[in-house]
């Protein structure tokens, strides 16, 4: 296994073991171009190697674009995840985006494994990788287009040495789904596709000072905290200590009668859903 980047990620080569399972990936296959895709796709990662979360990008000239996510819990986490890494370019700062985004091999598709623990930035840890224990990358062309997909575990140890060799030994096959997926849909109305919930922070922090009964402070880390933001990034955007961030969140949650993200973005879908149809005629 050669290094990519000192401590950063590792390429995988194909181990010779079996692929994805054929009827997941028949089920991926008949998915491609409609807003199912993405659960499909994310059903036949969790077959192939128990994966939790997954994201698709195409990879452009001068910036990566989300193409699909899917989330285990069938929410928009995953969704959710990718617009903050995107809109506050992450990607920049990530060793194995970086390399797909900048010198991927033409005629070659790379399977790279980030080792979290030896990723020492705050913010792109706690915006879009904060439980995640195990994170693998698929980088490749079909076409005249390139494609990655990262494939995440959270909190149950790391993918197993047989789920990578699948991994490894569909790669190609992914990609090549992935670029069927693409024609199919047109990237633009795929990128829209799991929520319109996260098109700005100013637009989620109107939605929740108009509908919901949180106090201003209490909107307001509310709203960062479904942008991905980390604590501390709150608190720098809002001029206010750490621990005040965390008291606003405290008591947001018990207003609304929550105890987790995860119900926050729940309640939020629910919420947002009101606000665009109340301003459909706008």
């Amino acid at each position: 296994m050669s290094t990519l980047a000192p401590g950063a990620c590792n390429f995988i080569p194909p181990a010779g073991g079996s692929a994805a399972p054929a009827r997941s990936l028949v089920n991926a296959l008949e998915a491609t171009g409609t807003d199912r895709f993405g659960a499909t796709l994310l059903n036949l990662l969790q077959e192939t190697c128990d994966a939790d979360y997954c994201a698709v990008f195409r990879l452009g000239p001068d910036a990566p674009s989300e193409l699909v996510t899917g989330s285990h819990d069938g929410s928009a986490t995953a969704h959710a995840r990718v617009s903050t890494y995107l809109q506050r370019q992450t990607w920049a700062r990530d060793p194995a985006m970086v390399y797909a985004q900048t010198r991927l091999p033409a005629h070659q598709t790379l399977l790279m494994r980030v080792d979290l623990s030896d990723i020492h930035d705050e913010d792109l840890r706690e915006a879009v990788w904060p439980r995640i224990r195990d994170r693998v990358v698929i980088a490749g062309r079909s076409g005249r287009s390139a494609y990655s997909v990262s494939i995440l575990r959270e909190g149950r140890g790391r993918f197993t040495p047989d789920g990578l060799g699948r991994i490894a030994e569909s790669a190609q096959v992914l990609i090549s789904v992935l670029a069927k997926h693409a024609d199919l849909s047109g990237a633009a109305s795929q990128r829209t596709a799991p929520s319109d919930a996260f098109r700005s922070l100013a637009d989620t922090q109107a939605c929740l000072g108009a509908l919901s009964a949180l106090a201003r402070r209490e909107a307001e880390v509310c709203a960062r905290i479904l942008h991905g933001l980390s604590t501390r990034r709150i608190a720098q955007d809002l001029g206010v200590g750490a621990e005040t961030v965390k008291t606003f969140r405290k008591l947001a949650y018990r207003r609304l009668g929550i105890g987790s993200e995860r119900e926050l973005l729940g309640w939020y879908l629910g919420l947002q859903a009101r606000w665009r149809a109340s301003h459909a005629g706008a």
